[in-house]
């Protein structure tokens, strides 16, 4: 058995530090928020700025390593 460690330094981030961190456009992030592919904070109001939920994918990552 394997075992990871996870070092986060924000649970969530705007999409823009997203795209920058992984190197894609903001407008693919978007895209991928709409397409439901990445997880997000959830939001209160419709307009406003999605931020990525870094927890969520560590945990996504964790799940498909096992």
């Amino acid at each position: 058995m394997s075992n990871f460690t996870f070092q986060i330094d924000a649970p969530f981030i705007s999409s823009e530090e997203y795209a920058r961190r992984v190197g894609l456009t903001s407008r693919a992030v978007r895209g991928l928020i709409s397409e439901g592919r990445l997880p997000i904070r959830k939001k209160l109001k419709p307009q406003e700025r999605p931020f990525i939920n870094m927890l969520a994918l560590a945990k996504e990552a964790a799940d498909h390593a096992a």
